[in-house]
């Protein structure tokens, strides 16, 4: 094993999380190690690859070369095959769908130019606080030695499991999706679609992102608690045969998504988890790039600012889960309480008398905030939520 190396900061997982982290902390002065167990950053793709300017520019700007697509319209499609057509939905801005491989080591290589040292194919395997305050991160070949710790590992962590906190989620509260990338004359580059119902993705919803030049990231989740064994991949192939018969289809791949709300605490000691290992995702979509960008910049910035001298002050870390609770925590709070309500009126029937009346409604018109407001009409508490979430 190579000797203990010594850090202020040691960041696990390169993710979008990770990589922000590591930049903003060897920004603020901290000597980072950022650690990731893969070869290479960013693969395999697990995410649609969609984001809004509005939540993705509050952490950073997008650069042109991740542009894969730009979004025009947001298709809805009922159980029944009813069309909801959504113009600039968010009424916020645009809406893009972008290259992760070439963003995610995009940002490791910023994390690199701000001073933090990369540890690719290096899989850590415990994390241990020693007598001196130091965490010892242990790896096959490698240890390394930290004031504080920022867990970036994503949705399996177990290394936050092992640290004392409770990640188990509920079958609620976790998605089983199918990935894959397709290429069929049908796609359109300017339109994304969401299909519901029971048949198609059980408590979930298929997706068809375009990305450019007839091509598309297609994939599906089924709520855990509707889900078995190769189901998310059974139903994925149903729904690629019916909408896009003698597709090329690559990039297959298989994984889970959380759905529930975020971990609390943030915070232990010189510990802060960050990104999907956080669940700190969208609880009705399980999108989570905007998220991860915004709590791993806070965190590595949170991190800088509690190093002084050396020494780690635990008081001044918990500013990290105030900014994110304050920010973004409440927005998802909010979402999961919408997605609560869905889930106990998920029937077809429910889902296509509320498309057959958005469908009366001009495109240009419509809006997310709107839809919701349709859709929980008889729900004074919710309606609440849904106007606080989207405005």
């Amino acid at each position: 094993m190579e000797t203990n190396k010594k850090f202020d900061v040691a960041v696990i997982g390169a993710g979008p999380a990770g990589a922000m982290a590591a930049q903003y902390a060897a920004k603020g002065g901290c000597r980072v190690a950022l650690i990731e167990r893969k070869k290479k950053v960013g693969i395999p793709v697990r995410c649609g690859e969609a984001v809004g300017l509005k939540g993705f520019s509050t952490s950073m700007d997008i650069e042109d070369k991740w542009i894969l697509a730009s979004v025009k319209k947001i298709r809805m499609i009922s159980p029944g095959g009813i069309k909801v057509d959504l113009v600039n939905p968010a009424k916020t801005g645009k809406n893009y769908i972008i290259n992760r491989e070439i963003m995610d080591e995009d940002l490791v290589r910023r994390a690199v130019k701000a001073g933090a040292e990369y540890f690719p194919s290096t899989p850590i395997l415990s994390v241990k606080q020693e007598s001196n305050r130091l965490y010892n991160c242990v790896g096959q070949q490698s240890e390394f030695s930290a004031s504080c710790v920022i867990l970036a590992d994503g949705v399996e962590s177990r290394l936050a499991r092992d640290l004392g906190w409770s990640t188990s989620l509920s079958m609620d509260d976790i998605e089983s999706c199918a990935f894959c990338r397709v290429e069929h004359e049908s796609i359109t580059g300017d339109t994304i679609e969401f299909n519901v119902g029971n048949k198609v993705a059980p408590g979930g919803f298929a997706w068809v992102f375009p990305r450019g030049e007839k091509r598309a990231n297609v994939g599906l989740g089924v709520l855990g608690s509707n889900s078995s064994g190769g189901k998310a991949r059974e139903l994925l192939d149903s729904f690629i045969n019916k909408n896009f018969a003698g597709a090329v289809i690559s990039d297959l791949h298989c994984g889970g998504a959380p759905v529930g709300k975020w971990l609390n605490p943030l915070v232990k000691n010189g510990i802060m988890i960050v990104g999907d290992a956080a669940r700190q995702v969208n609880s009705l979509t399980g999108g989570g790039i905007a998220y991860a960008l915004y709590a791993g910049r806070t965190a590595g910035e949170t991190a800088a600012g509690a190093i002084k001298n050396g020494h780690l002050n635990y008081r001044y870390l918990k500013q990290y889960q105030k900014r994110w609770a304050h920010y973004c925590g409440k927005q998802q709070l909010r979402s999961y309480a919408l997605k609560t309500v869905l889930l106990k009126k998920n029937n077809d029937n429910f889902f296509d008398t509320v498309a057959t009346s958005l469908s009366r409604e001009s495109p240009e018109t419509l809006s997310y905030r709107r839809v919701f407001f349709r859709t929980f009409s008889k729900h004074p508490v919710i309606l609440l939520k849904t106007f606080f979430l989207f405005r």
